[in-house]
C-alpha cells in the first residue's frame, strides 16, 4: 500500500472495490463531510475524527456516520484506506498511523474526483471567486427542471443546512477549486470556468502559471463553458477542441444578457442563447457578478440540456449560500451581514451590493488573510473599500504562518484612506457597538475566524 501524490480515479476505485473502507481525518471539513456522506450511502464502511465536533459533524453521526473528537491512532482501528486534506500533515497521529502500517493514504482531491465518477453527468464549477453561489445556483436550476442532481459545495448551502445535497438522479455538480491544483484531479463531464483572475501567489508564482492550470483543467474535459467576460478565462479556452459554451456580459458571446435591469442590486434580464430568448431571469441575489454566474449556470443548462422554464424558476428564487452577504443580526437598528471574501475583487464585489442595500452608514470589519496574502495584494486592497464609508481592520489571521514579511493591520489602517486599526474580535466589537445606528449597515468580512465576532453581539 502507499501514500499517492495522485491517485487516478480508476485506480482509486479499484482500492475501494477490494478494501470496501475509508476514514476521514478531517471530516468535519465541508468538502470532507460531502464526501463522507457520499462514501457512506456508496455503501463502505466510513468514520473519521476532526479536532472539535460541530453542527456537520452531528449531521453526520445522525445519519449513522462515526465521528471522533480529536485525532488519535486508537480511532483508526479496522480501517485501511485514509483521505485526509490540506490541513492534515505528517505528524497527525491518524496520518502516521496510516503511513507507519503501510495503509492508503488519499488527498482529498483525488477522492473527489473518484466520487464524481460515480454520476453520468459530472459538473465542475471552478474559477478565482463566485464558486460556492455557482454551483448552489446551478444545484437549485436542475433541482427545478427535474434532474435532482447531487450537490458537493464548498460552503453551507441554508435550503439543505449542509454543503451536501444528495441526489436521487445520475448528476452531480461541485465546487472545483483551483488551489494546489486540486481541480486537476476531478475531469468533469463539464468543466465551467466562472473567471480566472490571478489568486494563491504562494502556490502559482505568477499569473501565467495560474491561467496555465485552468486551461488544463478545461482541456480534461470533453465539454466547457466559459465566461468570456474574464481576460483570464477566456485565455484558458484558448485552443480548447471540445464543446464550448461561452457566456459574457460585456462581450459577444453564446450566451448573452438582454434588457438588462436593476432594483436595489436584483437583476432581471433575459437570457439569450445564439441570438435567440432562452429563459427570463429575476435574481434573488445581487450584484453584476451574480448575472455573471447565473449566465454560466443557463449555458450549463444549455449544455446538458435541461428544460429551460423550470430551470429559470430555480435560479431566480436561489437565495444565496451561507458567508456570502449573509444577513445575520440587527443591532441598534443596523443591519449586520456575514462576507467570507478575502480577495480585493470580492470585496469590492459584496461592498457594491451592500451600498446599494444600506441607507445609512456602511462600515466594514475586515480581517486579512496570511501574511503572504495581504503582501501578494497590498495595492489591491488599498482601494477595495471605497464604498464603505470606514473599514475597520483587525489583526491578520495568519493561519500557519509566521510574521516574518513585515505586514500589519495597522499598516492597512495607515494606508487604507478610510482605514482604523482595532486589532482584537473584542475590541473591533466594541467599536462597532458604539458606532451602528438605525439603517447603517456592517458586513463582518474575511476567511478566517472573524465569525467569532457575532458571539459579541
Amino acid at each position: 500500500m502507499e501514500n499517492f501524490t495522485y491517485c487516478s480515479p480508476e485506480k482509486l476505485g479499484r482500492i475501494l472495490q477490494k478494501e470496501q473502507n475509508v476514514y476521514f481525518i478531517g471530516i468535519g471539513g465541508v468538502s470532507m463531510s460531502s464526501l463522507a456522506e457520499i462514501s457512506y450511502k456508496a455503501g463502505y464502511k466510513t468514520a473519521g475524527s476532526d479536532r472539535t465536533l460541530s453542527a456537520i459533524t452531528d449531521t453526520l453521526q445522525a445519519e449513522g456516520i462515526t465521528v471522533y473528537e480529536g485525532h488519535d491512532a486508537k480511532n483508526c482501528a479496522g480501517f485501511t484506506v485514509f483521505v485526509y486534506n490540506a490541513a492534515i500533515h505528517e505528524d497527525n497521529p491518524e496520518y502516521k498511523y496510516a503511513q507507519d502500517n503501510g495503509f492508503y493514504l488519499i488527498r482529498r482531491a483525488d477522492y473527489l474526483g473518484y466520487a464524481a465518477t460515480f454520476y453520468k453527468v459530472s459538473i465542475g464549477v471552478a474559477g478565482t471567486h463566485g464558486k460556492s453561489t455557482s454551483t448552489a445556483m446551478l444545484g437549485e436550476a436542475l433541482t427545478s427542471a427535474g434532474l435532482d442532481p447531487a450537490v458537493l459545495n464548498g460552503a453551507v448551502m441554508p435550503k439543505y443546512g449542509s454543503p451536501y445535497k444528495r441526489g436521487k438522479k445520475d448528476c452531480i455538480c461541485f465546487e472545483a477549486c483551483e488551489y494546489t491544483d486540486s481541480f486537476l484531479s476531478f475531469f468533469p463531464s463539464v468543466a465551467v470556468v466562472l473567471n480566472a483572475e490571478f489568486d494563491h501567489a504562494d502556490y502559482f508564482k505568477t499569473k501565467e502559471r495560474y491561467i496555465e492550470s485552468f486551461k488544463k483543467y478545461i482541456s480534461q474535459s470533453p465539454s466547457a463553458v466559459v465566461n468570456i467576460d474574464s481576460p483570464g478565462a477566456e485565455k484558458a479556452a484558448e485552443g480548447y477542441t471540445g464543446r464550448l459554451i461561452t457566456c459574457a456580459v460585456r462581450h459577444p458571446a453564446d450566451v448573452t444578457a438582454a434588457n438588462l435591469v436593476f432594483k436595489d442590486s436584483y437583476a432581471e434580464f433575459d437570457v439569450i442563447y445564439k441570438g435567440s430568448p432562452y429563459m427570463h431571469l429575476s435574481l434573488s441575489v445581487g450584484g453584476m457578478h451574480n448575472v455573471c454566474n447565473a449566465l454560466c449556470c443557463a449555458a450549463v443548462c444549455v449544455m446538458i440540456g435541461a428544460d429551460p422554464e423550470k430551470a429559470a424558476e430555480g435560479i431566480s428564487s436561489f437565495t444565496g449560500v451561507s458567508r456570502r452577504f449573509e444577513y445575520k443580526l440587527t443591532y441598534n437598528g443596523a443591519d449586520i451581514f456575514d462576507d467570507y471574501a478575502h480577495h480585493p475583487d470580492e470585496i469590492k464585489a459584496t461592498l457594491s451590493v451592500a451600498r446599494q442595500r444600506v441607507k445609512g452608514r456602511l462600515y466594514v470589519a475586515y480581517q486579512p488573510h496570511t501574511y503572504s496574502r495581504t503582501r501578494d495584494f497590498y495595492g489591491e486592497f488599498l482601494t477595495s473599500f471605497k464604498d464603505c464609508d470606514e473599514v475597520i481592520f483587525c489583526d491578520i489571521y495568519a493561519a500557519r504562518e509566521t510574521d516574518t514579511l513585515g505586514m500589519s493591520a495597522q499598516k492597512l489602517a495607515v494606508d487604507v484612506p478610510n482605514g482604523t486599526y482595532k486589532g482584537g474580535l473584542d475590541e473591533v466589537a466594541a467599536y462597532l457597538k458604539s458606532v451602528l445606528r438605525k439603517d447603517d449597515g456592517a458586513v463582518i468580512m474575511g476567511a478566517g475566524d472573524i465569525v467569532k465576532i457575532f458571539s459579541r453581539f
